[in-house]
C-alpha cells in the first residue's frame, strides 16, 4: 500500500531539503572567501557569525521552511473541502457478512452500521451512492440527490438476503470506485466504508484496490463496527451458513444449539474489530479512521461534508498560525543575525 504524504512528512521533508541547501550554500561562501583573499585579511575585516548563532540561524530557517510546507498544504486541503454541495459524490460501502449480526456494539453491530449510514445519507452535501458487500460487491443506489431512496436502500442491508457468503473488503471498495467512476469527472469524491475490517476472502486483491483508491484521489473514510475484544456470532435457528477461513477456503458452517455461528471444525466463531487494518486502508488513501459512535459520525461529517472549525484544523495547528510562524522564522533568520 502506498503512503499518503501528509504535511508532517512534507514539512520535515522541506525543513531538511532546506538544511541540506544552506550547508552547500555555507560551504560555497567558505570557498569563495579563500579564493578572494588570505585568512589573516578576513579575520581583520570580517566578523563571521558565532557556531552558536549559525546553529540558531539553520533551525529557523528549518522550522519555517516546514511550517510554510505545512501550512500550504493544509490550506489546499481545507479550499478542496469547501467545495461546493453540488460537486461532491461519496458512496458508502456497507458490510453486509454475518459477522454484522455480532452483539458486542448494542443492540448490534448491523444496527448501529444502519443507524450511522442512514444519518450520513441524510447528511452529505451532493450526491450519495450505497453499496454493499459480503462475499461480492453489489450496488444499491447509484450516486443520486434522492435521500429518501438511498436511506431505504441502507435500511434495507442484511445479511440474510446476501446471496455470497464470507467478507471481501476489496471487491466492496472496488464497487464503490466503479460506481464513483460513473460520476462527474470534476467532483470530490470519496468513499466511507462501514467494517469491522474482518476480511475473509480476496486479501490479496486488497492493495491493489486501495492503490486505484490512491491513484483516482479518492479518498476511503473507514468506520470500526465492533471491539477489539469481539463477539460470537448470532444465527437464526437451523440456519445454515457458508464462511470463508481467513486461508479463503470456504468452510462449512451452521447454527449451533446456542444459535451462534460455527466453523467447519465446530469452534464457535469470534469475530474482532481489526482496527489495524482499516486504518492502514485510510491512512495509505489520506484520509482518517473514526469509530462507529456519534462523536466519530461528527468528525468524519466535518471532514466528508463541508468546511468546519474542526476542517481548519486539518493539522495539529491552524492554517493561519503555520504560515504567520513560517513568515516570522524566515524574516528573522534573514535579518536578525549577523551573516559574515
Amino acid at each position: 500500500m502506498s503512503v499518503w504524504l501528509g504535511p508532517g512528512w512534507l514539512a520535515a521533508a522541506t525543513a531538511a531539503l532546506a538544511l541540506l541547501l544552506r550547508g552547500v550554500g555555507v560551504w560555497r561562501a567558505s570557498r569563495d572567501r579563500i579564493n578572494l583573499s588570505d585568512s589573516a585579511l578576513l579575520r581583520r575585516l570580517v566578523r563571521p557569525p558565532s557556531a552558536a548563532q549559525r546553529i540558531v540561524r539553520g533551525l529557523m530557517l528549518a522550522a519555517g521552511s516546514g511550517a510554510l510546507a505545512a501550512g500550504l498544504v493544509t490550506g489546499h486541503s481545507s479550499l478542496q473541502a469547501g467545495t461546493p454541495d453540488e460537486d461532491r459524490e461519496t458512496v458508502l460501502v456497507l458490510d453486509a457478512s454475518n459477522s454484522m449480526l455480532a452483539r458486542d456494539m448494542e443492540p448490534s453491530r448491523l444496527a448501529r452500521q444502519q443507524e450511522l449510514a442512514v444519518e450520513l445519507v441524510s447528511r452529505l452535501p451532493g450526491r450519495v451512492g450505497v453499496v454493499y458487500f459480503a462475499g461480492h460487491g453489489y450496488v444499491l443506489a447509484p450516486l443520486t440527490t434522492d435521500r429518501g431512496a438511498a436511506v431505504m436502500y441502507v435500511q434495507a442491508v442484511d445479511p440474510e438476503v446476501v446471496g455470497r457468503g464470507g467478507t471481501s473488503l476489496a471487491l466492496g471498495l472496488r464497487q464503490g470506485l466503479d460506481v464513483l467512476a460513473g460520476g462527474e469527472p470534476t467532483a470530490v469524491r470519496a468513499l466511507v466504508l462501514f467494517s469491522d475490517g474482518e476480511a475473509t476472502a480476496d486479501m490479496e486483491g486488497l492493495p491493489e484496490v486501495v492503490e486505484r483508491a490512491t491513484r483516482e484521489r479518492t479518498p476511503v473514510y473507514t468506520v470500526g463496527l465492533g471491539t477489539v475484544t469481539g463477539a460470537r456470532i448470532p444465527l437464526p435457528e437451523g440456519r445454515a451458513a457458508v464462511e470463508s477461513s481467513k486461508a479463503g477456503s470456504p468452510t462449512a458452517a451452521a447454527a449451533d444449539t446456542a444459535g451462534f455461528l460455527r466453523d467447519g471444525e465446530g469452534a464457535l466463531v469470534l469475530s474482532r474489530l481489526d482496527e489495524e487494518l482499516l486504518r492502514e486502508i485510510a491512512r495509505a488513501t489520506g484520509a482518517v479512521f473514526v469509530p462507529a459512535t456519534r462523536a466519530g459520525l461528527e468528525s468524519l461529517l466535518a471532514r466528508v461534508g463541508g468546511v468546519t472549525a474542526a476542517d481548519l484544523r486539518g493539522s495539529p495547528v491552524p492554517v493561519n498560525v503555520l504560515l504567520l510562524a513560517a513568515f516570522g522564522l524566515l524574516f528573522a533568520e534573514a535579518y536578525l543575525f549577523r551573516r559574515g
